[in-house]
């Protein structure tokens, strides 16, 4: 399922479409979905490849890419899983760069947080945010084929209306 979207955050306002990878479910698309609205300052980019310069010496990508102005990564977003192994190799590469999980519930921002400290040299690099109970399945429900979302977002918090649903949003942090 592709997700178009047509989104009026902050004051502006932007297209964007997103298309599955191979084996990638919907879920996945809305958690990548609320990630750039909660980076709209930064100018994320969902759509990176190894085509985008700053990203040429790493064999993986992003859900969702930040680049400052001379083009250097600011902020590298993992939705859902994401292995110690990369996260280990982000750590390291990335050393200017914000690092940022975001997962579906506590439970699962818990237990990455475990791991991340017990396997990374530096696991105060790596932000862990999750949704708050049940938000995710409501967010998951609210997105669709054609989504629209007029609200506000950044920080830890999506306030929006989305498809004419509401979705307040406070994440948290592990």
């Amino acid at each position: 399922m592709k997700i178009r979207c047509d989104l009026h955050v902050n004051g502006g306002s932007r297209k964007l479409l997103l298309v599955p990878g191979p084996n990638e479910p919907g879920e996945h698309l809305a958690l990548k979905l609320a990630a750039y609205l909660l980076f709209w300052d930064e100018d994320p980019i969902v759509d990176a490849s190894v085509k985008t310069p700053a990203l040429s010496q790493f064999e993986f990508l992003p859900d969702v890419l930040g680049l400052d102005e001379g083009g250097d990564i600011k902020l590298w977003v993992e939705c859902g899983t994401a292995t110690m192994h990369k996260l280990g190799k982000l750590v390291k590469r990335l050393s200017q760069a914000r690092i940022v999980v975001l997962k579906e519930s506590e439970r699962d921002a818990s237990r990455a947080r475990k791991d991340v400290e017990e396997h990374l040299d530096k696991p105060q690099r790596v932000e862990i945010l999750a949704w708050p109970g049940k938000g995710f399945r409501e967010w998951v429900e609210s997105v669709g084929e054609k989504t629209e979302v007029y609200g506000e977002a950044g920080g830890l918090m999506i306030n929006a209306v989305v498809n004419e649903r509401p979705a307040l949003v406070e994440f948290k942090r592990f």
